[in-house]
């Protein structure tokens, strides 16, 4: 009988999710509901671990990647959220698949097959299948960012982004328009977050697009100095060693 942990903080959806999971096995059992990540930390530390938690990101007193930093999850876990920002973080930290809101029940199925699978509820046919469908899932990256901007909201899509850059601590996005705005991820976060194919980092101070790059000039040792569009304060140097990357990268035949 799979044990099953929710952890969301709207009681709609924790009702939503249990009626679809015992349509799809009902001889699953609701081990606990919890809505906040101080509650989620107790309930983790004083029960044993269920077989499978779905977990939604956006909790009432937080992030819930920071459940993970109090106590060890060994259960698989699937996060579910409105949002698509988060998938590869959702990944790094013991996700079995990333379900987006309002939930469909065939995703559902498939999700909490693989959580069966990875715990132990399956028949080896479907560890092997699982096995296969990890190995050709591609990964998802950020397609957009919601930024407050003065007394509104602006939505960003990634066919927008020019370059990102980091000045006195703080990050901007530059749009192909010239936009400026600033975010609240850093560029260690960003070069996760986004399309290895699409974005280099090229210095401790840029994240660019491939269609940001206007010229390349070669300069002494081997470095390479590079002209944004639209245009940062100056041209940008980059080492050497940053150089020979970017060259590689920009000679991907698949780009």
């Amino acid at each position: 009988m799979p044990n099953v942990l929710i952890i969301e903080d709207e009681l709609p959806n924790i009702q939503r999710l249990e009626k679809m999971l015992h349509a799809l096995d009902m001889d699953i059992s609701i081990a606990g509901t919890l809505q906040t990540v101080e509650a989620s930390v107790k309930w983790l530390k004083t029960h044993g671990q269920p077989d499978i938690i779905f977990m939604d990101i956006r909790l009432t007193d937080g992030l819930s990647f920071e459940i993970f930093n109090h106590v060890k999850i060994t259960a698989p876990v699937i996060f579910i959220t409105a949002y698509d920002e988060y998938a590869l973080k959702a990944f790094e930290v013991n996700g079995v698949d990333y379900l987006l809101k309002p939930l469909e029940a065939d995703k559902l199925e498939n999700s909490l097959s693989k959580a069966k699978a990875i715990a132990g509820l399956e028949s080896n046919e479907s560890i092997l299948s699982l096995v296969k469908s990890m190995q050709t899932k591609q990964p998802i990256y950020r397609s957009r960012f919601l930024i407050a901007y003065r007394d509104k909201y602006i939505l960003v899509m990634a066919n927008d982004f020019a370059y990102f850059t980091s000045e006195n601590k703080a990050t901007f996005l530059i749009t192909h328009d010239a936009q400026r705005y600033m975010i609240d991820q850093t560029l260690e976060i960003l070069e996760k977050e986004l399309d290895p194919d699409v974005f280099f980092r090229i210095s401790r101070q840029f994240i660019v697009s491939l269609k940001s790059i206007h010229k390349i000039h070669q300069s002494f040792n081997g470095q390479l100095k590079i002209e944004l569009v639209p245009p940062s304060n100056e041209a940008i140097l980059i080492s050497r060693e940053k150089s020979t990357q970017l060259k590689k990268w920009l000679d991907q035949s698949d780009l």
